[in-house]
């Protein structure tokens, strides 16, 4: 915990004045990604986030402020872009450590598993991308924008695994497998877009089916235009496997197709997609050496490949 002093001097740093720490408050995103962060409370009411940055992520937070600036001034409102210290800089600096102050977002709770089959959330989450896709293109040419290859990520944790963990890379086999049948050779032919680079309904702050923030954005970037939608439809599947034809995600797919947003090419490997896009999370759940997570992605990215033709038909019918 920071000492209420301390926290006192740092926020002077966007002339705020702390007038208490407010731990009542739920802190939505990753804790991951900040050394501490709490939401507090300013002598108007007003309420905030302050976050200690981890000294790596330092570049990246400032890369991320603008690009949500950018986003913003393009007419996407549901980020929160950060607040500028008095000098204009996205970051404060005290004691050692890099300082980050977001105003804070009140929401409404996910309810669990049940949101899966809420078609209204669905259609209000195509809609937060179809304006994401539209705005991201005022944001060309960005240089330090990363573009990013799942196709390349996945081999390499393919080759990882082989050598670190035999036993895990044989329980995945059948998935590699199926991925190099098509997934990629398609990989490399899609357009690519400016992508959130983590959506999925847990990163979004609801009240009741309406969005009013989207956060955590430390893998935004340019990637495959299917990308953002191929891991927000896996991540609601994962939830449970009614979930991949449920009323979210076929509300979802539906309205995005006909947003028109997203290439033919994007939609027709969806399937592949979905389950390539599970390497990123079982890559977190190998570092952390979550042997249930493991086994957990292992059951269901074999389900997804067992069941990629079905879910094609039913999703391209939609």
């Amino acid at each position: 915990m920071i000492p209420f002093p301390i926290i006192k001097t740092i926020v002077r740093q966007w002339g705020l004045s702390c007038k208490k720490i407010r731990p009542d408050l739920p802190l939505e995103g990753s804790p991951e990604r900040s050394l501490w962060r709490a939401a507090f409370e300013d002598e108007a009411g007003g309420l905030f986030v302050l976050e200690q940055i981890v000294p790596s992520l330092k570049k990246n937070k400032e890369r991320i402020s603008r690009t949500l600036d950018g986003l913003y001034r393009c007419g996407f409102t549901v980020v929160v872009p950060s607040l500028k210290i008095l000098t204009g800089a996205p970051l404060g600096f005290y004691d050692g450590f890099w300082w980050q102050v977001t105003p804070y977002v009140t929401g409404i709770p996910l309810a669990r598993p049940g949101y899966i089959h809420d078609s209204e959330r669905g259609t209000s989450l195509a809609r937060v991308l179809e304006d994401l896709y539209r705005c991201g293109r005022e944001l060309l040419p960005a240089p330090d924008l990363p573009v990013f290859s799942l196709k390349r990520y996945v081999l390499k944790l393919e080759q990882d695994m082989k050598r670190y963990d035999p036993a895990a890379a044989e329980w995945f086999a059948p998935v590699f497998d199926f991925l190099r049948r098509s997934f990629f050779d398609a990989h490399d032919a899609l357009p690519t877009t400016f992508c959130h680079g983590d959506f999925h309904p847990l990163n979004v702050i609801w009240q009741n089916s309406d969005i009013t923030a989207v956060i955590d954005w430390e893998f935004c970037g340019f990637k495959p235009d299917i990308y953002d939608a191929a891991n927000l439809v896996g991540c609601v599947g994962m939830e449970h496997p009614s979930g991949l034809t449920g009323g979210l995600a076929t509300a979802f797919i539906h309205s995005l197709k006909q947003a028109a947003v997203i290439s033919d090419h994007g939609w027709r490997f969806l399937p592949e997609w979905v389950t390539a896009m599970r390497f990123a999370w079982l890559a977190e759940w190998l570092r952390k050496k979550d042997g249930e997570m493991i086994d957990l992605e292992a059951v269901y990215m074999n389900l997804l490949v067992k069941n990629a033709e079905t879910l094609r038909d039913e999703w391209d019918s939609l």
